[in-house]
């Protein structure tokens, strides 16, 4: 009995010989890592701890104290000339202060009683003179017919003004002595008396003639 009668199914030997030899060609050349020895991994100890993690602490740099710089001074020496002059300043003299106006207008002038008497005269002719320019004769003394002369007893300052006015002789009409009041109070204030009468209040004696024409 024949091999191919045996077999259930049709076998090509030659042809199944040839695939297993180029099976073998195939594994030989494209696989030639697979003859080299495997490598062993190497074991690897890890070590878990249960305590925290701490974080480095940072080191803190302290700044350095800035240096105070202090300005350079300069000496100077002052520069002597041997040739120059010295110059004695005088010392100066003590000048007493002068005293306050008022102290002096209080120190009365040392004046002649004649010589005094004179200067009131013609300064009581020049307040007459004054006043008398602003009489207005009262009409009811002119319809009237009434005179006279009224003496005023002026109270004055050093300056002219008026301080204080007397009748020392009336006219023996009231009118007429009221006109006169109002001519002084008009004619106010006075020019400056003379040096002689000034340094306090004084008084002097003014006539007020009342005449008609």
């Amino acid at each position: 009995m024949s091999l191919s009668r045996k077999l259930p199914f049709y076998f090509d030997l030659p042809k199944a010989i040839a695939i297993s030899m180029a099976i073998h060609i195939i594994l030989m050349i494209g696989l030639p890592e697979l003859n080299k020895p495997l490598l062993i991994p190497q074991e690897m100890s890890v070590t878990i701890s249960s305590s925290p993690i701490q974080k480095p602490i940072e080191k803190i740099e302290t700044p350095e104290p800035v240096k105070k710089v202090e300005p350079i001074q300069k000496k100077i020496t002052p520069i002597i000339d041997k040739n120059a002059i010295s110059v004695v300043q005088p010392t100066p003299k003590e000048v007493a202060p002068a005293p306050p106006a008022e102290t002096i207008s209080k120190i009365p002038n040392i004046v002649p009683q004649e010589q005094l008497t004179q200067h009131l005269e013609s300064y009581s002719s020049l307040l007459a003179n004054a006043i008398a320019k602003y009489k207005q004769y009262p009409k009811i003394a002119q319809m009237r017919g009434w005179q006279g002369t009224v003496i005023a007893d002026l109270e004055i300052d050093s300056k002219g003004t008026v301080i204080s006015i007397k009748i020392k002789k009336s006219s023996t009409y009231e009118v007429l002595d009221n006109e006169a009041l109002e001519m002084i109070r008009k004619a106010s204030p006075f020019p400056a008396p003379p040096e002689s009468l000034r340094g306090k209040n004084f008084n002097v004696l003014v006539p007020i003639s009342f005449k008609l024409e």
